[in-house]
């Protein structure tokens, strides 16, 4: 008899420990019959809910309890889960009674009887308000951070174009002038002079043309002219022209000019972008020939930069943080901040494609 007595209080302590474990755990518990009718909820969930255990078990779909913007997708799991079996392991929002909201993560599976036949839900519910929290902030973080880099494209690409006003106005013009000042004054020395003078001056006319043409190709890097004067395709075809003088890679330009023309801000983001490919192009790939073709779509406007280099995994150079890296992200920057994307191709040994589509 005392055996049997020290049994049912065994019982009855574990008993009270499960009840006072499932009723006071840290997430939230309920079980909700065919109907979606919640028939048991612990005190944690009544408790951020702010119900009573009266006015919700027997009483309240727990789909009443969800948010109107979350609500059809609850039903739609809630549905799956009764036909299928199918677990819930969804985000959803819960209302309070004082009409406020709590985000949760709702977990979920279903009980069956011996027939397989649907008989009530259990769920696990999990308050994620600091998680959202910090999402939020992440998202505005990197508005902000966006914004910040909209904001310092903006400023140096107007801080290039006064640069090179700059340099055209007070530097380039003087020196040609100075270059003029000195043929002059070649042409009036005396025979006289001597050799030793001519040379001097031959060698300064040369020191003046080459600092002359320095400049403009200075110039040209900070802002090109051609692209305020004639446009996007216009400025591909030169920049090609100069970019296969310097470094012997053959660039072909493909694309008619574009009528009517890009806003100013979309031309300088894809010329800078094609101007970015092909340093990478120089420094990375080993290559012989690259193409730029630009393509008008009903869309939008479609830039491609490709080559027949090296190539190499976009993914490694992710992480590597070097040039090559930054190049990349800088393209991708440019891209998103004219309302586009950038693509990337390349694999060892295949080139490399790069491709940016801008929406008009």
């Amino acid at each position: 008899m005392q055996q049997m007595q020290r049994a049912e209080m065994e019982l009855w302590k574990a008993d009270e420990e499960l009840t006072d474990l499932y009723e006071n755990a840290p997430c939230g518990y309920h079980s909700c019959d065919a109907e979606g009718v919640v028939i048991r909820m612990n005190e944690t969930e009544l408790g951020w809910l702010g119900y009573s255990r009266a006015e919700i078990v027997g009483k309240v779909r727990l789909s009443a309890l969800v948010s109107e913007r979350f609500r059809a997708d609850y039903e739609s799991a809630f549905a799956k889960l009764k036909a299928t079996g199918a677990p819930i392991n969804i985000e959803s929002e819960l209302t309070r009674k004082n009409a406020s909201t709590l985000p949760v993560q709702v977990s979920a599976v279903g009980v069956t009887d011996a027939r397989g036949m649907f008989l009530k839900s259990k769920a696990s519910v999990f308050d994620i308000t600091k998680r959202k929290q910090v999402e939020h902030k992440a998202r505005r973080y990197a508005s902000q951070l966006q914004a910040l880099s909209r904001r310092l494209v903006e400023l140096q690409d107007h801080e290039r174009r006064w640069l090179a006003g700059e340099l055209h106005d007070r530097i380039a013009q003087n020196l040609t002038a100075l270059n003029l000042n000195l043929a002059a004054a070649g042409c009036e020395l005396s025979p006289q002079s001597g050799e030793r003078v001519n040379a001097r001056l031959e060698d300064c006319l040369r020191l003046v043309k080459e600092t002359v043409e320095s400049a403009f190709d200075l110039m040209t890097e900070l802002r090109p002219a051609v692209l305020d004067d004639y446009g996007l395709v216009a400025t591909l075809r030169w920049y090609g022209e100069q970019f296969a003088r310097r470094t012997g890679i053959m660039v072909t330009v493909k694309g008619h000019d574009l009528v009517p023309r890009l806003a100013q801000a979309v031309e300088t983001a894809l010329f800078r972008i094609v101007q970015e490919a092909c340093t990478n192009i120089a420094r990375f790939a080993k290559a012989r020939v690259a193409t730029i073709t630009v393509t008008t779509e009903p869309q939008g406007v479609r830039v491609e930069v490709a080559d027949d280099g090296c190539g190499f995994d976009p993914d490694a150079v992710a992480w590597r943080g070097d040039h090559h890296a930054g190049g990349l992200l800088i393209m991708r920057e440019r891209a998103e901040i004219a309302g586009g994307r950038l693509q990337i191709e390349s694999a060892a040994g295949r080139g490399t494609r790069i491709t940016v589509e801008i929406r008009s």
